[in-house]
């Protein structure tokens, strides 16, 4: 990578880090995951190397119209992607952000030790006195850089990127110098902030230790800390912050590390622990039962592995509105992909999880053509933007072992499939 591509990439972390914007880098946000989560194109690597692993359909028309690609290309391309409908896609083992729905990989940032480069402000003003020095641009790039390739890195991994009710978030800090070796620190202060919505205030104090007391594993100078929602109270709802104030021992400076999660304190719907399975149209189909308690547009989704070859098989999603009450979530497992993965035996379904926007109207106000006009001009709540089901280690496995040619070998069929083909 050229010099001036890593000292850009370096800046923007540190300004971003320090301005107080880390939870939307650090985590994918739930705006940006479900986006992303929509539709996973089974097309050929090359094509979307550089590409999100899960795209809508606008996401591939956008992406063909970059490639530039010739008519023949582009209806192979929309062929392969029609096999399977958008509620039921292949699911495979690289597809990390839905084989572990709830977990984003941590990477290492600097440690900002340098106050004039803690924020965006700070750090122009700096840039413009070294300007005045005579300094070119070049030599201000390799001024700064230079000086984060000294700075210790830091790792804050979490078990969640979205903490529910009756769950427990729990955080590693490990602090390194810059080859690598682990730093021991102390812990002075931890604290949870509230969401930007609720002030950014302090609403909690985490348990830590590094003693080997669970949740921690072992004395290793490595903290861990964890907290839990102790209410559904509206204070916990939203982006909120782990601080983390500690001592370096080996310098003694005092420095605020902070990892942002996201939080759904409320009980919206709870999965239950009731299925039912059957086999429809050469189809695999597994109902889940949803007790609602609170009016949404629900997005649910599940996965489905296979038993036998230990092998993830089928994504799906299920969106509806949906009133108080107990209610039957049919998941479709298009029966052509487990043909085409060649699995057949017992399957499992798992990782069952859904949310549902906060809307300034009801949810039902979509099925009522005169309500328009008023959605349309809906002012939006001063609030974080959604409710998250409870997490949920729930699982399903079937009764029955699939043979293979239980399942239907017939590609989808629908008529936005056969108006987007013959519109090429």
């Amino acid at each position: 990578m050229k010099k001036e591509a890593k000292f850009f990439i370096i800046i923007t972390i540190s300004i971003i880090i320090f301005i107080g914007i880390i939870i939307y880098l650090l985590i994918k946000s739930p705006e940006e995951t479900t986006k992303q989560e929509s539709i996973r194109k089974n097309l050929p690597f090359e094509f979307f190397e550089d590409k999100p692993q899960f795209l809508t359909p606008e996401q591939l028309d956008q992406i063909i119209k970059e490639k530039g690609m010739s008519d023949e290309a582009l209806q192979e391309i929309y062929k392969d992607y029609y096999k399977y409908p958008h509620f039921s896609r292949p699911l495979n083992k690289n597809m990390v952000d839905l084989i572990n729905p709830w977990f984003v990989e941590a990477q290492p940032l600097p440690v900002i030790l340098n106050p004039v480069l803690k924020n965006e402000k700070s750090l122009q003003e700096y840039i413009e006195k070294l300007k005045q020095e005579g300094k070119s641009e070049e030599e201000i790039r390799e001024l700064i850089e230079e000086e984060f390739k000294n700075y210790p890195l830091f790792v804050f991994q979490l078990n969640r990127h979205t903490l529910t009710y009756g769950d427990t978030i729990i955080g590693t800090l490990k602090i390194t110098d810059n080859k690598g070796n682990i730093l021991s620190y102390d812990i002075i202060e931890a604290s949870i902030y509230s969401d930007p919505h609720f002030g950014n205030i302090r609403i909690a104090t985490p348990e830590f230790n590094d003693a080997g007391i669970s949740p921690d594993e072992k004395e290793d100078q490595i903290y861990t800390f964890s907290w839990k929602i102790p209410s559904q109270d509206k204070k916990y709802w939203g982006d909120l912050s782990l601080k983390v104030k500690v001592r370096l021992e080996n310098t003694g400076k005092e420095i605020e590390l902070e990892r942002g999660f996201y939080s759904s304190p409320f009980v919206i719907a709870e999965f239950l622990d009731q299925f039912d399975e059957e086999l429809k149209d050469g189809h695999l189909i597994i109902t889940a039962y949803l007790d609602v308690k609170k009016e949404c547009e629900y997005h649910i989704q599940a996965n489905l592995f296979s038993v036998e070859f230990d092998e993830p098989s089928h994504w799906v999603t299920y969106k509806k509105i949906l009133k108080a009450g107990i209610h039957k979530i049919p998941f479709t497992f298009w029966g052509k992909i487990f043909r085409d993965k060649g699995l057949e035996g017992h399957f499992v379904l798992k990782d069952l999880r859904g949310y549902c926007e906060n809307l300034p109207f009801p949810a039902s106000w979509f099925d009522d053509p005169s309500k328009v006009d008023q959605i349309v001009n809906a002012k939006p709540k001063e609030e974080p933007l959604f409710f998250y089901i409870p997490y949920t280690n729930l699982t399903y496995k079937t009764k029955r072992y699939y043979k293979l040619n239980d399942f239907s070998d017939e590609e989808w069929d629908s008529e936005e499939k056969r108006e987007k083909l013959g519109s090429l």
